[in-house]
């Protein structure tokens, strides 16, 4: 049995050193080259996330540039209304106060015109009495 049993020689199973020294170059080629593909899928990955980024961050720019037009629109409208409101409060105004003016100096004209009626009335009275008792007593009225 010990004869069947043969040990192999030392040199079959080990390599030499300089095909050692390969296969470790070789091993650290591989490593390298694994390394440098992992490095380069994160990367792809990471510039696949940018690029989505900014793709929404340029299309919520838009959206926000379209809102700020449209903002920016209303704002001249209501600007523009507010304008003619004013203005249009303004010409009621003057109107208001030209009519009020009016209607004090009628009210004061009234006023004097009642004190002129009564004046006159009192100041005319014993010369129309007088006119009147003349005309009768002349005989003009039968």
């Amino acid at each position: 049995m010990d004869e069947d049993f043969k040990p192999q020689t030392l040199d079959s199973n080990l390599q030499s050193p300089s095909e050692t020294l390969i296969s470790i170059r070789l091993l650290d080629f591989k490593t390298s080259l694994l390394e440098a593909i992992e490095e380069l899928r994160i990367r792809r990955e990471t510039e696949i996330n940018y690029e989505d980024q900014i793709s929404k961050i340029v299309v919520e720019k838009q959206e926000l540039e379209w809102q700020k037009e449209t903002l920016q629109h209303q704002t001249d409208i209501l600007q523009q209304q507010n304008k003619e409101a004013m203005a249009a409060f303004k010409k009621q105004g003057k109107y208001q106060l030209a009519v009020e003016t009016k209607e004090k100096e009628i009210d004061g004209l009234k006023e004097t015109l009642k004190t002129l009626q009564v004046t006159c009335y009192f100041s005319f009275s014993p010369v129309w009495k007088l006119w009147f008792w003349s005309f009768l007593d002349s005989g003009c009225v039968s």
